[in-house]
């Protein structure tokens, strides 16, 4: 049996263009894995991790958590969503506390933060409603228990403040390293809202030569009442950001109606300040643009920390699950950056990288009740956007991307109508209009509930607007994943999370012995060669194997580093031999074993060898297929090719009637211009129709 490419065709303005004509033969044809792929692989459940006041930190084969009134417990995980519970790490409330707040009834607060060699934990204690409140901090080498260095000790006070004498609070305190290599440490509640002062990085004390305490944030209006707390700093791209809690906080259970807790942001050129809003008011003055709020069952976002993860910022905050057990759990976000370098919040995190679930995205209403957050059990995640109706509302979902290229939008939507829904979808600007057939039924969304949209992405903050084109028809939508398309070369530097792995001050990858890296949904199709080889510096010895799924999957390629021969501009290049397998979705897991210190990883390239050929034959320029002139639909006549059937293709205004010179049994393919399966049917006589076609580049390929 075997697969002839028809054409190549192209909707731009109504005209029906045909790029070229090539000829591919297959051995076999298998399922192209582009709209199938198991439900654990895009399924979505929120761990609901339990936390408040939440802090982390990144290390080496992890991240560590902590949070309000447990005594400082701490929680270690390898990927962000399955935690480890190591209990308290104080066997109760320090008594050098009780000399500045005598009434305390715990501790609060807590800032883990990697400073001068080691973890330290800044962590508060304070009367309820007053200001008698001390910050103070201890500090372990190592923050995994049961590892050499593991011990935490500590050290007293850092700072207080006096109930009738000061005029701010010494609680919530929050540390960051600026661009000079200075540590400072922001804290406040009401009162004169958000402070600053400088830490000494070997005492981890105030600084002996800036005792100034510098005010960066304060509420004044008389309706917020000084709201405002919970400050986290962070540096990006030579600029500070401030991000602090607003309103009310706390209540929960039977109460949770009353919690108002909301973040805000500014950003400045100095870690002192002025830390100005989006729209230039400076947070000192009561300026700041809102970050997170209440929506859908997520009540009282705030209380978060930004920190620095491997290749990306990330913002750990609690919030109350209104329609859970009304108590707090903890999400953790991507700040996603502007190309002029200001904040947008991304996806809460709940196991992947490359999903968003679109009931978390910014959702502006033209209608009250229009973009309504709806559960279904067969939602990603419990839950789905429906009444996606009114010309006016908007979905807005910032990204992190860490490999620029192309894309498929995997689009899981659900149309009951007996028509097709149209939404115009945007990436960065610019925009297509995606045309969504009816699915059979609203609130479900199967295997079968999805649309393949090709995009163009860039690595950073990518920004996607979907806003509806009302027609008389309507979609819903649950979420959308990235699928990276992947031809010939997967950078190393392009990878989404892993352990002892890095980026370099040169942004390249390195990786340690027993590290690993994951590129997520990797469309194993589009990859042209089975041939795979690694691009290396500073590796003599030791493998890397490209997995499939798991740290521990099944072995895809494994490269011999002992092997590698010189390339150009200083790197090596090791062959991993035949990739075993590269059909469907895959996440593809590059582990290391036996390397000494650490290597340099440049790209993972699939090329064929001199040895093997190509599956694709061009054909003679001679049968190129000239574009009509013409915008309305026609028939294309295609030139006879020794190895094709005679046929010819008919625009429709929404698709393609595909016409056969004889009678026969065929298998007809639809593919985007990435060459991934759009719609395959079979034809059971003389011709087919593709119907509902976005505009855009499309192959068409059949079965004899």
């Amino acid at each position: 049996m075997e697969m002839k490419v028809l054409n190549f065709v192209n909707l731009v303005n109504g005209a029906n263009l045909v790029a070229s004509v090539k000829c591919v033969t297959l051995a076999t044809i298998g399922a192209f894995g582009v709209s199938a792929v198991s439900a654990a692989d895009w399924y979505a459940k929120d761990n609901l991790q339990p936390g408040h006041d939440p802090s982390m930190t990144r290390f080496e084969d992890g991240y560590a958590l902590m949070s309000t009134n447990n005594n400082l417990q701490l929680w270690t995980s390898e990927d962000a969503y399955t935690w480890r519970d190591h209990r308290a790490t104080v066997s109760g409330i320090p008594k050098w506390a009780y000399t500045y707040a005598p009434k305390t009834e715990g501790i609060w607060a807590p800032d883990i933060f990697y400073m001068n060699g080691e973890y330290r934990v800044y962590y508060c204690v304070s009367e309820f409603g007053k200001r008698n409140s001390a910050i103070g901090y201890q500090a372990t080498t190592s923050i995994v228990p049961g590892t050499t260095g593991y011990g935490w000790k500590d050290h007293g006070h850092v700072f207080h403040t006096k109930d009738g004498t000061d005029k701010y609070n010494a609680i919530d305190a929050d540390v960051v390293r600026d661009t000079q290599g200075d540590y400072w440490m922001a804290f406040g509640s009401f009162g004169l809202g958000i402070q600053l002062i400088k830490l000494d990085a070997k005492t981890g004390l105030q600084a002996s030569d800036d005792k100034t305490v510098y005010n960066i944030a304060r509420r004044t209006s008389k309706a917020s009442g000084g709201a405002e707390e919970g400050p986290s700093l962070i540096e990006h791209g030579g600029k500070y950001f401030l991000f602090a809690a607003w309103d009310k906080c706390c209540q929960q259970g039977p109460n949770i109606e009353q919690t108002t807790y909301k973040t805000a942001y500014g950003r400045a050129d100095k870690v002192t300040g002025p830390y100005k809003d989006r729209a230039g008011y400076d947070m000192a003055s009561g300026g700041g643009t809102i970050l997170l709020e209440r929506y859908g069952r997520y009540v009282g976002p705030g209380g978060g920390e930004a920190f620095q993860d491997l290749n990306r910022v990330r913002f750990v905050h609690h919030y109350y699950d209104l329609n859970g057990d009304k108590y707090n759990h903890i999400h953790i976000r991507d700040v996603v950056f502007t190309d002029d370098n200001w904040v947008e919040m991304g996806q809460p995190f709940l196991g992947r990288y490359l999903s968003a679930e679109v009931e978390h995205g910014v959702l502006t209403r033209a209608v009250s009740g229009d973009l309504a957050i709806t559960r279904s059990n067969t939602a990603s995640n419990g839950e789905y956007l429906a009444y996606i109706n009114t010309a006016g509302s908007k979905i807005r979902l910032p990204m992190n991307i860490m490999q620029a290229g192309d894309y498929l939008l995997r689009y899981r939507y659900a149309n009951g109508g007996d028509g097709d829904a149209t939404h115009k979808v945007s990436i960065n600007g610019k925009s297509q209009t995606v045309t969504l057939p009816p699915t059979g039924s609203w609130g479900t969304f199967p295997e079968k509930s999805v649309k393949m949209i090709p995009v163009t992405l860039k690595r950073g903050g990518n920004f996607i607007e979907i806003e509806p084109q009302p027609n008389g028809f309507f979609s819903e939508l649950d979420r959308i994943d990235f699928l990276r398309v992947i031809r010939d070369t997967i950078p190393a530097n392009g990878f989404d999370n892993g352990i002892r792995v890095r980026l370099t001050d040169k942004d390249e990858f390195a990786i340690k012995d027993g590290g690993y890296a994951i590129f997520e949904n990797v469309v194993a199709d589009s990859i042209k060669s089975d041939e795979v080889s690694v691009q290396v510096k500073n590796a003599t010895a030791g493998k890397l194997a490209i997995r499939d799924g798991a740290k521990n999957g099944t072995v895809l390629a494994e490269c011999d580093l002992s092997t590698a021969k010189a390339a150009a501009n200083g790197w090596s290049e090791a062959s991993c031999g035949t990739l075993k397998s590269k059909t469907g979705i895959k996440d593809l897991y590059l582990t290391a074993s036996g390397i000494s210190g650490e290597a340099i990883v440049g790209n993972i390239v699939f090329k064929s060898s001199a040895a093997s050929s190509s599956s694709v034959a061009e054909v003679s320029s001679s049968s190129a297929i000239e574009a009509e002139s013409s915008s309305s639909a026609g028939s294309v006549a295609i030139p006879v090719h020794p190895r094709l059937a005679k046929y010819n293709v008919t625009q429709l205004q929404d698709g393609y009637r595909v016409q056969f010179a004889e009678s026969g049994n065929h298998r007809v393919y639809l593919l985007n211009s990435m060459g991934q399966v759009v719609s395959a049917k079979n034809v059971n006589g003389t011709e087919v129709e593709f119907r509902n076609l976005p505009k855009g580049r499309y192959i068409v390929k059949m079965v004899f």
